[in-house]
């Protein structure tokens, strides 16, 4: 299988494979780089070869000129027409958006949604909050511009924080943060409603976690309101990092739908 394509701009997109089986394409949120599902896919690969999307302009793809999400629902789009068939769709966060966005694209057989942060009921973060990123990513860099997003924006526990900068991952995502940084604006210029989803007609997963923010668990009880062949699954206790802290659930549920 390649590991590469190129989009429709001429962006080259990456993936790593791991597993053997029908593949499942995974687009990671906006901090996350190839490893991104690990212990989900850790899982996942002993059925299905698991296809771990590089989100362009972090580090493993390639980068577009201009940025937006049209650009990457047209990069899933790419890798889905090289992987496939079938066309399964794993998306986490902002990864969800795109994953959305390519299946009113392109054909897509199934689709797993985790919290997607759709702005329904206004601005997932606000202009003010936009302008002190901004500003801290120009004056201070993109370590002080993640904190204050991870703090202010995505309202973080300040203890989580602690945690996620300890950890091995940490340097990677500082390397991301500008990256991601540049998806906050556009999450909020999203449609505030999901009728456009109502085309997409796959079977589809909707996942979140009981412990996540409110406009998470909306986005995802209104999409499963919208979407004709989609169910809504609540995992207890969990927060936004639902596909890797109950990975074994997660998996369980993926294949549950992929098996159909």
């Amino acid at each position: 299988m390649r590991d590469q394509t190129r989009s429709t701009d001429g962006t080259t997109i990456r993936w790593s494979v791991l597993g053997t089986g029908p593949p499942l394409v995974l687009v990671p949120g906006g901090l996350g780089g190839e490893n991104a599902f690990a212990p989900l896919v850790n899982l996942l690969s002993e059925r299905l070869c698991c296809v771990t999307m590089g989100r362009r302009g972090k580090g493993f793809s390639g980068d577009g000129p201009a940025y937006s999400f049209e650009r990457e629902y047209e990069d899933v789009a790419a890798v889905l027409d090289v992987v496939g068939p079938p066309r399964f769709v794993f998306g986490q966060s902002s990864g969800a958006i795109c994953a959305l966005g390519a299946a009113l694209l392109t054909q897509v057989d199934r689709l797993v949604l985790v919290e997607p942060p759709l702005p329904l009921a206004g601005p997932v973060i606000s202009a003010d909050q936009l302008a002190a990123v901004q500003d801290a990513l120009e004056r201070d860099g993109s370590e002080a511009a993640l904190l204050i997003a991870l703090r202010d924006a995505i309202q973080m526990d300040p203890a989580a924080i602690e945690r996620r900068r300890a950890g091995s991952g940490w340097q990677g995502e500082v390397e991301r943060a500008p990256a991601w940084l540049r998806e906050l604006p556009e999450i909020n210029r999203l449609p505030a409603d999901v009728e456009r989803y109502r085309a997409i007609t796959a079977p589809t997963l909707l996942i979140y976690g009981t412990a996540t923010q409110e406009h998470h668990r909306r986005a995802v009880e209104a999409l499963g309101n919208a979407m004709p062949h989609a169910r809504v699954a609540a995992f207890e206790g969990f927060g936004h990092d639902v596909a890797n802290a109950a990975a074994d659930q997660v998996a369980a549920a993926v294949l549950d739908l992929l098996d159909g």
